[in-house]
């Protein structure tokens, strides 16, 4: 064990991370509360409120993902939206809970900052316990809920078995809130104590801001240079909430394209997705949010502060190699994290094309069975996704897509991404790379939309005349997305008119048996960066082909809806 002062110095430790135990409305708190929150932090408050207001004792809330995403901002946002301060972050004053906490019920250890990796995990651990104990018996009221934050719980280095120390920490009046790098690493409901908590949340990925957040944030806190002006901003965040005044399209479009339950009601969803475009949408809003997605392809989902955007692109890719080479690496127990490093180049060049396992191996001069490892660890950390073959039982091919835009970018060839350096598309005709970034940033909005509408996962499907970018389905109710996007933009309607659901083929789970679905896909949708014109005439974004309804998505609206 470490010097017997090693106590003292974790408990003085803890006390300079926790300013608000002596500070009135420390610069910290005041600081975060200034930033614009993300969807991810309305979610966090609503559920800490839902919470408290159904009498739950404790509470474990769960939050994972990559270095750099935000998840600190996200527990120092909680902090200051608990705490009575004036520069409350946007939205959520209606909670019960928001500004009710006293300083003194919340405890913030920075697990990495306060060098507990330097210990081993048992001692560790240890003065953990020991920080906790002081808060409990020198900081925290007798009476009242505890909020801990434990930010970063893989400084801890604790192995399988020795996760239900993190339990030991929560009694009958402690919420408990745990960030780390993947799932696994802190979703604690499997463990032998699960049972003694009430709550667990989670675990909930913190992921680089979708397009609909991005576009909440102003210029100068690194989002976008469109201005879409407050006002207009307010209505976006409105139409995606039952909670705030007005209709919410957006919502309604999200909830009728739910593929559960008997499937999707497309003509509930195309009647919402007409009514946004159409009746609540202007002219020039459109054209705003058009300019808003083009330039969302340039900054990707991550907001940086810093103006100069070589320091903003360091900042990203250091953050990217540290969670690849370090963290996932460490975690995954994977020798060769370079391997890691390649396979992320690879899904930056080839950003959605079709390749073959075998080649995969040739090129990291690996086994298939090690290429599979890879991929895992890289899709558990959100870094890789892969997209499989709709219509085959055995993959032999994928498709590779970084999840964040800016990665595409950072790990591509200069002159392959020359004009995509700057944060901004001023002067930049680039059109190629355009669309292997507008392909990828699609892809990852899809996996969202996948989620939100109880999708399996997001494939992919050749046509004789073209490739079905993104299919969702659940138990055979399929919504394909074919991608027109210049200069990619040929023979969209037949690929979509072509595709036949009936094609799927999905085993059952851990077999070979076929599910025995009726694939059905009422509609097709076809996202574009041009509408036709005859969609604009006609007032209505379906058309019907044949036999086959078609209906056109503008690029920003399909951001919109994920």
């Amino acid at each position: 064990m470490t010097d017997a002062g090693s106590e003292e110095k974790f408990i003085a430790d803890a006390k300079r991370h926790n300013e608000w135990w002596r500070e009135e409305r420390p610069a910290t708190v005041l600081e975060a509360a200034s930033l614009t929150p993300r969807s991810d932090f309305h979610q966090l408050l609503k559920t800490v409120n839902e919470a408290r207001q159904n009498g739950t004792e404790n509470l474990v809330y769960q939050i994972y993902g990559q270095t750099g995403m935000g998840k600190t901002t996200l527990f120092q946002q909680l902090i200051a939206a608990l705490l009575d301060t004036t520069d409350f972050p946007g939205g959520g004053r209606d909670h019960e809970i928001a500004g009710s906490v006293s300083p003194r019920q919340i405890l913030y250890v920075p697990l990495e900052a306060s060098l507990y990796h330097l210990e081993r995990p048992e001692d560790a651990i240890t003065r953990l316990k020991q920080v906790v104990d002081y808060f409990d018996s020198h900081v925290a009221p007798r009476r009242g809920q505890k909020y801990i934050f434990l930010d970063d719980i893989g400084a801890l280095n604790l192995e399988e078995d020795e996760h239900n120390e993190l339990l030991d920490l929560v009694d009958q009046r402690t919420y408990l809130f745990l960030t780390g790098i993947v799932a696994s690493q802190v979703d604690l409901k499997t463990r032998s104590d699960a049972d003694e908590i009430d709550a667990f949340k989670g675990p909930t990925p913190v992921l680089p801001m979708k397009f609909v957040d991005t576009v909440q944030h102003r210029a100068a806190e690194g989002g976008l240079q469109v201005d879409l002006g407050s006002e207009f901003r307010e209505q976006l965040e409105a139409y995606q909430s039952d909670g705030l005044p007005g209709p919410a399209p957006i919502k309604a479009v999200r909830r009728s394209l739910n593929l559960r339950d008997g499937g999707a009601n497309i003509d509930d969803a195309i009647a919402s997705l007409n009514e946004l475009y159409f009746e609540h949408l202007s002219p020039s809003q459109r054209d705003d949010l058009h300019d808003a997605s083009r330039e969302y392809l340039q900054i990707g989902g991550t907001v940086h502060r810093a103006s100069d955007a070589s320091v903003r692109n360091e900042l990203t890719k250091s953050y990217f190699l540290l969670y690849l080479y370090k963290e996932l690496a460490k975690h995954e127990s994977i020798q060769k994290p370079e391997n890691l490093h390649k396979l992320s180049s690879i899904a930056a060049s080839q950003a959605g094309e079709e390749l073959r396992y075998t080649d995969i191996s040739d090129r990291i001069g690996v086994d298939r069975r090690t290429v599979d490892s890879y991929l895992e660890a890289l899709d558990e950390g959100i870094a890789v996704s892969e997209s499989h073959d709709y219509s085959l039982r055995r993959y032999r091919r994928t498709r590779l897509y970084l999840r964040n835009p800016r990665h595409v970018v950072l790990l591509s060839q200069r002159q392959e991404h020359y004009g995509f350096e700057e944060y901004s598309h001023e002067g930049t005709l680039n059109h190629e790379f355009e669309y292997k970034l507008a392909r990828t940033v699609a892809f990852d909005h899809a996996k969202r939309l996948a989620f939100t509408v109880g999708a399996y996962d997001v494939e992919y499907c050749e046509t004789n005349s073209g490739l079905v970018d993104y299919v969702l389905q659940c138990e055979g109710n399929v919504l394909p997305f074919v991608l027109s996007y210049h200069p990619n933009t040929d023979a969209a309607e037949q690929t979509a008119i072509e595709f036949d659901p009936a094609v799927g083929q999905h085993t059952k789970p851990g077999s070979e048996e076929l599910q025995d679905y009726n694939y059905k896909a009422p509609c097709r949708f076809i996202i574009t960066d041009s509408l036709p014109k005859d969609i604009l005439e006609q007032g209505s974004l379906r058309i019907s082909y044949d036999d086959s309804d078609v209906c056109y998505l503008p690029y920003w609206l399909f951001l919109l809806i994920c």
